[in-house]
């Protein structure tokens, strides 16, 4: 399948909120290793938001349906967490012109973009490890994907795939942002609680992908 309606993004989005949320101690467990351990609290809380906030509305605009739950993740959630993951929803979506249906070069371009602007805002690169050491891979493999011509379900498989491979690398790495930079050399062997959150994120667009979209 080559693009996907406003309803369909609406129900991918649900089914991230639902695994998000059922990962929460996982999510917190990821964060007590190198941090302060209420990142799955924080998760759960601005999904819960967000599914509630999807559920109230039906949507003729794809791009509203990534800036409800970018808009609601920021409200709810606030600090450092609340912004990134926020701004991974809603950067690509705001001040686009309403649309119906969406491509996955489109599709892409709503990462490609939130990317940009998470590193504008928080200035961390790739192996700093943050989300970027996961979203940056990602990234990159879903173009690849639309250059290759591929459809939605290989898109956002091979998203899934490189995410997970960003979240491996970056147990790795020294952080240089947020509470594990105090941890130093520590932190080396657990990966970014980010990084975690955003293959739960991914993993969960997989699985609604393989199971509803046909060949």
């Amino acid at each position: 399948m080559d693009n996907l309606t406003a309803e369909q993004v609406k129900n991918l989005l649900l089914q991230v909120a639902d695994t998000v949320i059922a990962a929460k101690e996982k999510l917190c467990e990821a964060d007590r290793n190198i941090g302060d351990g209420d990142h799955g609290i924080g998760m759960a809380n601005g999904f819960e938001a967000a599914r509630t906030a999807l559920e109230a509305q039906e949507f003729d605009d794809v791009y509203a349906v990534f800036s409800t739950v970018g808009r609601t993740m920021i409200r709810v959630m606030g600090g450092a967490s609340g912004i990134i993951f926020g701004l991974l929803f809603y950067a690509g979506a705001k001040n686009m012109p309403p649309q119906g249906v969406i491509s996955t070069a489109e599709f892409s371009t709503i990462f490609a973009i939130a990317l940009s602007e998470i590193k504008t805002k928080g200035q961390a690169q790739l192996g700093d490890k943050t989300l970027i050491d996961g979203l940056q891979p990602m990234v990159e493999a879903m173009q690849d994907s639309v250059a290759k011509g591929e459809d939605f379900r290989a898109l956002i498989h091979t998203a899934a795939l490189a995410a997970e491979r960003g979240k491996e690398a970056s147990k790795s790495y020294v952080a240089r942002y947020g509470k594990a930079k105090t941890l130093g050399e520590r932190a080396v062997g657990y990966p970014d609680a980010g990084c975690v959150s955003l293959t739960v994120i991914c993993g969960a667009m997989d699985s609604w992908a393989q199971e509803t979209l046909a060949d």
